[in-house]
């Protein structure tokens, strides 16, 4: 396998967090401990996910949100080793390396504050007040991902046995990711089409930025258009496959397939790249 694409240091990180259903979380917990404590509500926003259990009307029982002035886990516990430092509390941690180098527990404040690294240089934090294992809540911690990590966070990824490489850069004022897809692929050789293994573009992806600095761009509006090399677009925005606050540009190509035992062209709309808003 190849090894990632650079990615670009520069570029701002994604403090921004796709939150696990309320299944989800009680799938990961054991039995016993679920029917005691059932989560039963969430209340989500693109940064902070809080959860609430049965039969509490008040306060967050579970909650996620990123740690702000900081980029690694290192960072965050010196930054509450500060905090403590003028009080009368043994200020103390308990590592933890299921979560990824630098992951720890503020141990004084029990087992529900955890701090580690959701991606490069976003430090997470998810707290509680509810009495669980330690093991509880790592196991917990690891069903929080990044919005959109496929295709928003540089570096190798493997999902649902897929496996992906996204490098990013800056652009403009938000940053450009192309994310690639080891898959089977059919190239046109001297001698015929042949089926290769091997990394394939999937898309470009432009992270969030405010939508008015799209509006003189055809891929931050709905609509269809010839470029100068005379390639047809197509772009889609708000609706049901792109969902609110983006739009995804199509390509019209010609596509190799291999059907009925014989290679065969068409031209279809390819999906190229997504524009992503933050209003």
């Amino acid at each position: 396998m190849a090894g990632a694409l650079p990615a670009a240091a520069d570029i701002p990180p994604v403090k921004r967090v796709s939150c696990p259903s309320v299944a989800e979380i009680n799938r990961a917990r054991p039995p016993s401990e679920v029917e005691k404590r059932t989560l039963v509500s969430l209340e989500a926003t693109p940064t902070q996910c809080a959860y609430r259990v049965q039969g509490v009307t008040e306060g967050e029982n579970l909650s996620f949100g990123f740690v702000d002035g900081v980029s690694t886990p290192k960072q965050a516990e010196d930054q509450l080793r500060q905090e403590y430092a003028d009080t009368s509390i043994l200020f103390s941690t308990t590592p933890l390396p299921a979560l990824g180098a630098g992951a720890f527990a503020f141990s004084d404040t029990g087992p529900g504050a955890l701090y580690w690294q959701l991606s490069p240089g976003a430090v997470a934090a998810m707290g509680s007040n509810l009495l669980w294992q330690l093991d509880e809540y790592v196991a917990v911690a690891k069903l929080f991902r990044p919005m959109m990590e496929v295709y928003t966070i540089p570096g190798a990824h493997t999902v649902n046995g897929r496996q992906w490489r996204t490098a990013c850069e800056g652009y403009s004022a938000t940053a450009r990711c192309r994310t690639d897809i080891f898959a089977t692929v059919i190239r046109k050789t001297p001698s015929g089409y042949v089926k290769v293994n091997g990394w394939a573009f999937n898309s470009l992806t432009y992270r969030w930025s405010d939508r008015a600095l799209w509006t003189a761009n055809p891929l931050g509006r709905t609509g269809s258009w010839t470029s100068a090399e005379g390639r047809r677009w197509r772009t889609d925005c708000d609706t049901a496959t792109t969902g609110r606050g983006a739009c995804r540009s199509y390509l019209l190509t010609t596509v190799i397939d291999f059907k009925g035992g014989k290679y065969t062209r068409a031209d279809v709309w390819v999906f190229n790249n997504q524009v992503l808003f933050t209003t």
